[in-house]
């Protein structure tokens, strides 16, 4: 208003402006002003405006902002270094406990090789070049401890069942006169710990189940080695043995059931009748048997176990121009087949049984393990399904 003052836009003496803001602006007239109060006050407002003294404080405080807006800019690079190095320090906590875990089984195999070598029937037995059968080994949770109402479990049940388990699959190789065996490992041999309750029901801790485990598996495979001429061992990793405890922190390939078929090697290298194979494709394993296609994957990144023929078969088929005929898989703890556009499914069930969490959600299965016969004609010529409760 002082400007427009100034510039005779308002035709108004100071004494009809103090007259105004006497009367708008004061309550009492007690308060009221002379004209002279305002106008001193507005030509020292006005000497100020003129010499810049208002723009120097405008400036200020932009450079202030300014400074403000770098000063938080700062404050992020330096959260985001933090979160770097928060990250960098868990996968440098990861690898030395795989690599510390690799270091106690590489002493505890040869420890084991040279105190208990594994002794083997240098007996062979006519050719058989249109059977062969294969044994599927799926979710033993070997450590792993429950008693309810259907099912109780602990290591020493777990041995039993194994046991169990090659006894009876060596009667019905015999039977059928099978030269050529394959060993299928599905995945979550050991119980692990990723869990709070599968620590506190757990008998060993994860090294000692890992390692007796593979031992249990290695006697077993060279228990069976006895009968045949040929063993062919392949196995999947499941879920129960991934470093990271957190799924959603975990990488689903950074699992130390990795180890299993490497202490296989060690234990059997001096059989001349077996063969440990690694998987070329990540979380599955393909095998093929007398012409039939297979592939096995543990199942715990499948959420309807209708889907993995059609999912499987879509895959191998784009990526490596191959049509499955089967696959078999685990984790679901139960027996189930499902067969779409000619590919079969096979659910394997657990050597372990309903466990605590299974009981409480009334999901009960018995446990047992699978073997199957197959021909050169027609793929799948028998299936046994055999009860281990």
């Amino acid at each position: 208003m002082g400007q427009a003052k100034d510039s005779g836009q308002f035709d108004m003496s100071w004494t009809e402006l103090a007259d105004i803001i006497n009367r708008e602006c004061r309550n009492d007239e007690l308060e009221y002003r002379t004209e002279a109060a305002y106008r001193k006050s507005y030509t020292t407002a006005k000497r100020f405006f003129d010499a810049g003294v208002l723009g120097t404080i405008n400036q200020e405080d932009n450079y202030f902002k300014e400074l403000q807006i770098q000063k938080d800019a700062v404050y992020k690079e330096k959260r985001k270094l933090y979160d770097q190095r928060r990250e960098y320090n868990k996968l440098l906590t990861s690898d030395a406990r795989s690599e510390h875990l690799n270091e106690e089984l590489i002493k505890a195999a040869y420890r084991l090789s040279n105190e208990q070598p594994l002794q083997f029937e240098d007996v062979w037995f006519p050719s058989n070049t249109h059977r062969e059968a294969l044994i599927c080994l799926s979710d033993l949770h070997y450590g792993m401890v429950t008693s309810n109402i259907w099912n109780t479990y602990n290591t020493h049940i777990c041995k039993e069942r194994l046991k169990k388990f090659v006894e009876i699959s060596k009667e019905f190789i015999v039977k059928n006169d099978i030269d050529k065996l394959h060993v299928l490992l599905l995945g979550d041999a050991a119980h692990g710990s990723i869990h709070v309750t599968a620590r506190v029901k757990s008998e060993e801790d994860t090294c000692d189940q890992l390692m007796h485990v593979s031992e249990l598996i290695a006697e077993a495979v060279n228990d069976l080695s006895s009968i045949v001429n040929s063993v062919v061992v392949y196995s999947c990793y499941g879920n129960h043995l991934r470093t990271v405890q957190n799924k959603k922190d975990s990488v689903h390939s950074d699992n130390i059931e990795k180890i299993v078929p490497w202490w296989l090697k060690q234990r059997l290298q001096n059989n001349p009748k077996i063969v440990i194979t690694e998987s070329e494709y990540k979380e599955f394993t393909k095998l093929n048997i007398l012409g039939s296609n297979i592939v096995a994957l543990h199942g715990d990144l499948e959420k309807n176990f209708k889907d993995i023929g059609v999912v499987i078969n879509s895959i191998f088929t784009r990526k490596y121009g191959e049509t499955i005929d089967y696959t078999i898989s685990g984790d679901k703890h139960h027996l189930e087949e499902f067969e779409q556009f000619g590919i079969e499914s096979i659910l394997i069930r657990s050597l372990a049984g309903t466990d605590d969490y299974a009981n409480e959600h009334r999901l009960y299965s018995r446990p047992g393990q699978t073997l199957m016969i197959f021909n050169d004609a027609y793929g799948r010529e028998a299936t046994y399904h055999i009860p281990l409760d």
